[in-house]
């Protein structure tokens, strides 16, 4: 018996979503693509847990976090997104819930268990962790012994954790997490974000001991993909030094 299983079951909300029959063709090929990638690294080395991130706020993340999610689930693996952005969280929009619904934060402060505030998402192997009520001491908590508790059980539960979290140049938040992740996916926003801003991100991450599994480059332009102006193309790679 799955433990994890709950009656509420949200949908995805299908705005720039692979759940939407209505995607472009290059922007659902480029979330399997990523996951084809995931596939042939978990071959060779631990990726399970993995942490995305970006360098700057507003630069896809989310959007990419919940996309990432929904593709792995459809290839017939358990999949649960965790929304690690305590400060401001936004995956409860995506699925049509009121922002204070209990969630991570609750559990770390050992209000409820991690089974009453996992949503399953209704069609799907997806489940969904969101942020809960907005602490003031948002590292602390992702740097906490109960945090790890909280990693170790999904890790037991689940085929792949997606763990949604905060930009990672002007906050610690995403960097303190990183040491209980087998590594992150860096979301960059095309013709907006600096190079030098990524190359320092990448390299504070690398500096803390996280792994970088790839990049993904979002709102990347095409006017081919129709009533879509703007989809996502990624470039994946295995090893942070290639």
């Amino acid at each position: 018996m799955n433990l994890f299983k709950r009656k509420n079951k949200p949908t995805v909300k299908e705005l720039f979503s692979v759940a939407d029959e209505n995607a472009p063709f290059q922007y659902v090929e480029a979330y399997k693509m990523l996951c084809t990638n995931i596939e042939f690294i978990s071959v060779a080395q631990q990726c399970k847990n993995i942490m995305v991130t970006s360098t700057l706020a507003d630069e896809g993340k989310t959007n990419c976090s919940v996309n990432l999610a929904m593709t792995l689930s459809g290839y017939d693996k358990n999949v649960c997104l965790v929304e690690c952005d305590l400060r401001r969280p936004s995956l409860h929009r995506f699925i049509d819930s009121k922002r204070n619904t209990q969630g991570l934060t609750n559990i770390l402060k050992g209000e409820i268990d991690i089974p009453k505030a996992i949503r399953k998402v209704s069609g799907t192997s997806m489940s969904i962790l969101l942020a809960g009520i907005s602490p003031p001491n948002p590292s602390e908590l992702l740097a906490s012994e109960k945090m790890k508790s909280v990693v170790e059980q999904l890790d037991k539960e689940y085929d792949y954790v997606i763990y949604d979290t905060p930009p990672a140049l002007m906050l610690t938040d995403a960097t303190v997490l990183g040491k209980y992740m087998d590594g992150a996916v860096l979301v960059v926003r095309h013709n907006s974000t600096e190079k030098n801003l990524v190359i320092k991100t990448k390299t504070n991450l690398e500096n803390a001991g996280i792994k970088i599994f790839g990049a993904i480059l979002s709102n990347y332009s095409q006017k081919s993909v129709g009533s879509y102006s703007n989809y996502n193309y990624y470039y994946y790679y295995g090893k942070s030094d290639e």
